[in-house]
């Protein structure tokens, strides 16, 4: 039942700031225009490799805004970690989609207006934000692995979903849930990258959240990735090196 009140409030978040539906997580914006995230009917690799990075862009920004934002206030010493953790990795993940030759002109991003005013709302947020990078790395794993037939990112792309889902969770812990881990699969949101990215359109372009926007908010520059983060970093244990151009192109 406290699980349940729990979500009720982050569903009303959702509708107030004017999300269509939470249960779809950012699906209801509906596709806007932003190069980044323009769906398209066929994906290819380098739409999927732009589309990720600025993805990753706008998440080493959210995280690193909240830390830095009210609700760093309120975490507590056990809590922090984990999000200073998720900063790390998204940024990780940012010069890992550079080394394989990404590209994204996006440096300032924004968020629905509240965001990073309580815990509760960017907790929010973070779910519906970390939901849909898992739906759209899933998709870029069916691509790569099909279609593309690029082997190695596909064991990229499914080696970062894995770390977002983490995210999820973690989200859901600090959010206090008794069941944080509460998907036996995580959600499927079809086979086209694009389709799932143009959710994401709202937070790289400005006024476009029904119920307000705040921003813009600057990417933060790797020293300052590295000064927030500070000695709660994580590590790569397959110590693997940015794929190069030409790595992508002999699959």
């Amino acid at each position: 039942m406290e699980d349940q009140n729990k979500r009720t409030s982050r569903r009303h978040f959702l509708k107030q700031a004017g999300f269509v539906s939470a249960s779809v997580a950012l699906g209801g914006f509906g596709l806007l225009d932003g190069d980044a995230f323009a769906a398209t009917s066929t994906d290819t690799v380098q739409s999927i490799i732009d589309a990720a990075l600025t993805a990753e862009l706008l998440a080493t920004t959210f995280y690193y805004t909240g830390l830095h934002s009210p609700i760093g206030v309120l975490l507590n010493s056990n809590n922090k970690p984990y999000l200073q953790g998720a900063l790390g990795a998204e940024y990780y993940h940012v010069e890992l989609l550079k080394g394989a030759g990404a590209q994204s002109s996006f440096t300032n991003f924004y968020f629905p207006s509240g965001t990073f005013a309580s815990s509760e709302t960017f907790l929010t947020i973070l779910e519906a934000l970390e939901g849909t990078f898992i739906k759209a790395y899933l998709a870029a794993v069916y691509q790569f692995g099909g279609p593309l037939k690029q082997p190695a990112l596909a064991q990229l792309a499914a080696e970062i979903m894995g770390v977002e889902c983490e995210h999820r969770v973690l989200g859901h812990e600090i959010a206090g849930l008794n069941v944080p881990n509460d998907f036996y699969l995580e959600e499927s949101g079809g086979t086209s990258v694009a389709a799932i990215a143009a959710g994401l359109a709202p937070f790289v372009t400005p006024n476009q959240f029904p119920g307000g926007s705040d921003g813009p908010y600057a990417l933060p520059s790797s020293w300052q990735v590295k000064e927030a983060v500070g000695s709660n970093g994580g590590w790569n244990p397959n110590n693997k090196k940015p794929l190069t151009q030409q790595q992508i192109h002999n699959g």
